[in-house]
């Protein structure tokens, strides 16, 4: 089987676990933190694909080590590094992302500012957005000073650029092409 179907399957196998359990969200954004961290720990990395590590071991140890991994997650995890398909596991994530949102009928949203958004403005873009998908917003925001003013959201796979270095950036090509 390759490893996209595989990693698909994974995704989609968790979630119809954490969906009987009632636990969609929790698992969802479990997983997500751990595999921040998993991405940045190379012993972690290597303990998981061990196989001469047994599953019960993998478990309480992901217990110890990290005690806000969802029961569901350390299961997954430890059965994952027992079929030996740890190195599927930012492919899982990927699939797992999307699947996620699809049922539990939210969109990610991320906005880049040049300042702390204020409450009202989060909830505006929080209404729009619903307005717009007929979907509950997942929302992050970011700082970044290099926009210079104005915003950029991401909705989903949709890029809202109202930044003023991106209007600086199609005047200077305007005038490059005149």
């Amino acid at each position: 089987m390759r490893t996209s179907a595989k990693s698909r399957q994974y995704a989609n196998l968790l979630l119809n676990i954490a969906e009987k359990k009632d636990a969609l969200e929790q698992v969802y954004r479990s997983m997500k933190a751990f595999y921040s961290r998993y991405r940045r720990e190379p012993a972690l990395k290597a303990f998981l694909a061990s196989t001469k590590v047994e599953a019960t071991t993998k478990i309480q140890l992901l217990d110890k080590v990290y005690p806000e991994l969802h029961p569901i997650n350390q299961a997954f995890i430890a059965q994952l590094g027992h079929e030996r398909d740890m190195k599927l596991l930012g492919m899982i994530m990927h699939n797992l992302e999307s699947a996620f949102y699809t049922r539990s009928d939210q969109v990610k949203v991320h906005a880049v500012s040049t300042s702390k958004l204020s409450d009202a403005t989060v909830e505006g873009i929080h209404k729009a957005v619903q307005s717009v998908t007929s979907s509950k917003a997942d929302f992050t925001a970011e700082i970044n000073q290099d926009i210079l003013g104005g915003l950029t959201l991401r909705v989903g796979n949709t890029i809202l650029d109202a930044s003023l270095s991106s209007k600086l950036a199609r005047i200077r090509q305007a005038l490059i092409q005149s």
